[in-house]
């Protein structure tokens, strides 16, 4: 009788993972990125965003707007990464006929907020659920005051 227990896998700098729960925590070292979205071997996307929200919600989709990526990886199939020479590390998240290339960018090397003011982090604690809903207010009053 065989008793030797299964190990988990080990992946150092290169490797392709397929479990929802290792791919939120690859993608949680990111915030600002590249990304390149590539359907059926043609590029059909490209730019820069930051990374808001990653979810596995079966009920979400992947949503690139203003500049804030929410990503859902119930999106994807499995994603692939390998680190580079210079230790940057580049993502591909892959869909049914769809890949979604992400590479992270350096903050202290662009400034963020005169490219894309928009991106910022939204959501740094708790999500919302389905049913809630937020109400922006402006900081002076009605009245002038």
């Amino acid at each position: 009788m065989d008793r030797t227990k299964r190990l988990a896998g080990c992946l150092v700098h290169n490797g392709t993972v397929v479990n929802p729960r290792d791919i939120i925590r690859a993608l949680e070292t990111i915030e600002t990125l590249t990304y390149t979205q590539i359907v059926d071997g043609e590029q059909i996307a490209s730019g820069r965003a930051t990374l808001v929200k990653i979810m596995a919600e079966p009920g979400s989709s992947t949503v690139l707007v203003n500049g804030c990526l929410f990503l859902n990886v119930l999106s994807f199939r499995y994603l692939t990464f390998e680190t580079a020479e210079d230790d940057t590390c580049a993502f591909e998240l892959v869909g049914d006929g769809m890949t979604l290339e992400l590479v992270p960018v350096d903050e202290e090397d662009e400034n963020t907020a005169t490219t894309n003011p928009r991106a910022v982090r939204l959501l740094e604690g708790d999500a919302f659920d389905a049913e809630s809903y937020v109400v922006l207010e402006d900081d002076d009053d009605e009245d002038g005051r």
